[in-house]
């Protein structure tokens, strides 16, 4: 199975850090990580026919600071109300559409968001954001070790 992990974000921006962080902690362990410190549309050519991507962002829906939301996609849209904290003009759930659309998009993409609180330039993350750390990292390489 052909897997990765994008991971989203700016560690200048309070919660945003979450994917970063993550990726930090994956490469650590020797897993390879496509950061994505631009827009999300240059990972088009590095997710095209995977059967899986894992993507880490923060987002903002309003639950507790911390929170892990997992949405999962078999080749449908991501959800329309998706509230990644991206600070980008195209996300990734335009991304992924517009691989789809082009035929490059992954068999399956599960989205691994954390609840953020602060986005501020040059905040550090919450205490809650950066306490899920290792909930979340934890998650992700159970994403890519499920057959």
């Amino acid at each position: 199975m052909s897997a990765a992990v994008a991971v989203l974000g700016s560690r200048y921006r309070g919660d945003d850090a979450v994917g970063p962080l993550v990726g930090d902690r994956l490469r650590e362990a020797g897993l390879s990580v496509l950061d994505c410190r631009e827009e999300p549309t240059r990972l088009l050519d590095a997710i095209e026919g995977l059967d899986l991507l894992v993507v880490v962002d923060a987002v903002r829906s309003g639950a507790e600071p911390g929170t892990i939301h997992r949405l999962e996609s078999h080749g449908e849209p991501l959800p329309g109300d998706l509230a990644l904290a991206s600070t980008h003009a195209f996300g990734i759930a335009e991304t992924l559409e517009l691989a789809r659309a082009l035929g490059r998009a992954p068999r399956r993409v599960v989205v691994l968001g954390v609840e953020g609180a602060r986005f501020g330039l040059g905040e550090q993350p919450t205490p809650a954001v950066a306490a899920a750390l290792d909930a979340l990292t934890a998650q992700v390489r159970a994403e890519l070790a499920e057959p």
